[in-house]
């Protein structure tokens, strides 16, 4: 049996179909969905700084915030999304130079 009978790696690789879970997968990897929105937003750095954003999309455990300078803010910041409710806790998991991604902290109960 000559090597021009064996499958190549390439060959088995071409013909293997991904798992279907993968494919659900492969964008989203939040616990909870986000929903679109347009918030305009305030974060409250530690030092009492603030910095005016607009949230672009939420979930149950977290957002999106777009900002001037978003690679300046601190790993953890209160945010105000609705004015007349109080600020919550977030971490910033990602950031760029205008985008930032946080997941809100839970307090103990």
């Amino acid at each position: 049996m000559g090597s021009q009978n064996k499958p190549s790696l390439t060959d088995i690789d071409d013909r293997a179909e991904p798992d279907s879970v993968d494919l659900l997968n492969i964008d989203e990897r939040r616990a909870s969905v986000r929903r679109p929105t347009f918030k305009a937003a305030e974060i409250i750095a530690s030092d009492g700084k603030t910095y005016r954003c607009v949230v672009r999309n939420i979930s149950e455990s977290g957002c999106l915030m777009k900002l001037d300078n978003a690679d300046l803010l601190p790993d953890l910041i209160d945010i105000r999304i609705d004015l007349d409710k109080p600020a919550r806790t977030a971490e910033i998991v990602w950031r760029s130079a205008t985008l930032a991604g946080a997941m809100f902290v839970r307090k103990p109960s």
